[in-house]
């Protein structure tokens, strides 16, 4: 096991099928072949099995499960969740949900909103696309200590802007990432009521 965890071991983008996962894998491949995934050893897309939405939830599962196996090969299978979490541990993931359809924008349903174009000055050849905006700042995101291993989920179709060298994240548990936001655009998305200490009292979708 590494003693540091100075890059990102997997960046995991979801797909909804293996039509999406495709159009994704050749993206993704582009900003590879650029150099632009530097800070990421291995590169996954992931589709949700045989096709059939298995929600944020399952397909988060369905990704480890996926680091697993590539790291395990057929001891997946005779392993268990101790060997699971002793690899997991060594680990800094993070899993960007794009599995959306993008129906209220059909042209880029095959690409998925992650990477339709968004205004903005861009010195690459490539333009500013979803992707650009938001992937970078969470591969900023700041390292945990060695042995804990660090799972970060984000969706791909929702913006954050924040600087990631001001996040702080709890020595165990979940830590969550909001902003703040009206009641009429909360109405819309899930919310974070604020408890003590900044934990989370409430959780609302």
């Amino acid at each position: 096991m590494r003693t540091t965890l100075s890059k990102w071991d997997y960046l995991i983008v979801t797909a909804s099928n293996a039509l999406q996962a495709a159009a994704y894998e050749s993206e993704l491949a582009v900003r590879r072949g650029l150099g632009l995934l530097s800070d990421v050893r291995e590169v996954m897309v992931v589709p949700d099995p045989g096709g059939r939405r298995v929600g944020s939830g399952g397909s988060t599962l369905y990704c480890l499960m996926e680091v697993l196996c590539r790291r395990l090969g057929r001891r997946v299978r005779s392993s268990g969740p101790e060997e699971w979490l002793s690899i997991l541990r060594g680990l800094r993931i993070l899993i960007v949900h794009a599995g959306g359809d993008s129906r209220r924008l059909p042209a880029y349903g095959p690409c998925g909103k992650i990477f339709v174009p968004v205004p903005g000055e861009s010195d690459g050849v490539l333009g500013l696309t979803l992707f650009e905006k938001q992937v970078p700042t969470y591969l900023g995101l700041p390292e945990l200590p060695a042995g804990t291993g660090q799972v970060v989920i984000t969706s791909g179709d929702v913006m954050l802007r924040f600087d990631p060298l001001e996040v702080r994240f709890a020595a165990e548990g979940i830590t969550g990432l909001a902003c703040y936001a009206l009641p009429v655009q909360g109405s819309r998305h899930g919310v974070f009521c604020p408890g003590e200490e900044d934990g989370i009292r409430l959780y609302l979708q």
